[in-house]
């Protein structure tokens, strides 16, 4: 009996061990970056965005995939966040001694909302996920509440935007979001809440960008959702790369894929043309290939965002995205495109589905035309010059015959083709 109190106390004392350390800066200086590269959460990180870019090309954001009960909860944090807002609104500042009302570049008001956060982004993280992944919390509140901008400088830049992905690559390693099922939900619902709730931060409290090279001439704020908008183009874009600017795709595209969404963002929020702001995505405009584009930008993510000492330094690392070396022996690849998705692929079998069970619906309620209706004159008589007309379904070729010539067959006339008796028979012999 005391060997195994000992042994709970033990477990216990694990426990609690295991939960109580935060996860830590590991990349003190550029000599780390090379440890990083070698890590399970390098690993990790490429492998989930090339999971989810094979996944969603050819989806639109219009589509439906499956949504899961984790991805339900896990989206109304933002919902609880955007209350925050409402409750710190920015904060008026007088210009003069007419008091004109303007707002400052980085409004004061947006440290209040993260201290707010802050004290509750435990709870609503343990909200959100299941009783049995509790011990996960800690770590990932942490990645969860550094995605949301520096308080300090009221900044916010793509190591924030790092930090989100870390924290959608833990929910996976820690088995609350399936890869069978959460893949694909995870970008196009989880992700894409994040997005709009950062913009309006970003718009509320005139965060301003941490990104000083502009987000690499793509965008000031975010880079990822131009990996992943980029790929959901890559099988049957109903439009080519060099339009992808103009505002007619803007218009009609926008709610549809996440690559024009923040084309149409960076139209409205940004002064000039793309040229001048976003150079990088401009001459990314000229390529022709959908697949080269997105591998570029893979390319560019990987040895120059991945490897910035200033989107490294505040990264943490904890139990889920581990920085030790990866040991497994397994090499990085790349996202599989060009070819229908297996979520596409199911998309379009229950499309093809429901036109189907509608094409019945609709046959079952065509209403029938009786002989009755015949007779009684309600139904106008087809005209016996129309070789495709329906005389020949109320004649003995179609019910009652007993050959297949027409020696011998018995042929009944309705009676609105004779005046006689319509048990009269006329009968063809060769």
């Amino acid at each position: 009996m005391e060997h195994k109190s000992e042994k709970n106390l033990s477990r216990v004392a694990e426990f609690f061990c295991r939960n109580t350390v935060e996860p830590v800066c590991r990349i003190q200086s550029t000599a780390d970056i090379d440890s990083w590269q070698l890590s399970k959460a390098f690993f990790s990180l490429i492998t989930y965005l090339n999971d989810v870019s094979t996944k969603i090309q050819g989806i639109r954001n219009t589509n439906s995939v499956p949504v899961s009960e984790n991805i339900r909860r896990l989206t109304a944090i933002f919902d609880d966040l955007d209350a925050m807002i409402q409750n710190n609104p920015p904060a008026p500042v007088a210009q003069s001694s007419n008091a004109i009302v303007s707002l400052d570049a980085g409004n004061k008001s947006y440290r209040r909302w993260a201290n707010n956060m802050l004290s509750n982004i435990f709870q609503m993280v343990e909200k959100a996920v299941p009783v049995s992944k509790c011990r996960h919390v800690n770590e990932l509140a942490v990645y969860l509440s550094s995605a949301f901008g520096s308080s300090t400088k009221i900044e916010y830049g793509i190591e924030h935007e790092l930090s989100f992905m870390f924290f959608l690559c833990a929910l996976f390693k820690a088995e609350i979001l399936s890869r069978e099922e959460d893949l694909a939900a995870s970008a196009l619902v989880l992700f894409e809440r994040y997005l709009k709730f950062v913009r309006r931060l970003q718009v509320t409290y005139s965060v301003i960008s941490s990104n000083w090279h502009g987000g690499y001439s793509l965008d000031k704020f975010q880079f990822v959702p131009f990996i992943w908008g980029f790929a959901q183009l890559c099988y049957e874009a109903p439009f080519s790369p060099q339009k992808m600017l103009d505002a007619d795709t803007i218009e009609q595209y926008k709610k549809e894929y996440m690559l024009i969404d923040c084309v149409g963002h960076m139209a409205n929020t940004y002064i000039g043309t793309f040229a001048r702001h976003s150079s990088q995505l401009w001459s990314l405009a000229a390529l022709s290939s959908w697949t080269k584009i997105h591998r570029g930008l893979m390319f560019m993510y990987m040895e120059e965002i991945l490897l910035d000492f200033d989107n490294l330094k505040a990264l943490r690392f904890g139990e889920l995205m581990s920085f030790e070396e990866d040991i497994s022996g397994r090499h990085l690849g790349h996202a599989r495109l060009g070819v229908k998705s297996s979520l596409r692929r199911q998309i379009d079998e229950d499309q093809e589905n429901q036109d189907q069970d509608q094409e019945l619906v609709s046959r079952t309620v065509t209403p029938s035309i009786s002989r009755s209706d015949l007779n009684e004159g309600n139904i106008e008589k087809p005209k016996m010059e129309d070789e495709f007309s329906d005389v020949m379904s109320n004649s003995g070729l179609s019910v009652g015959s007993d050959s297949t010539s027409l020696s011998g067959v018995c042929v009944h006339l309705p009676t609105w083709m004779d005046d006689r008796p319509s048990t009269s028979k006329h009968t063809f012999k060769n």
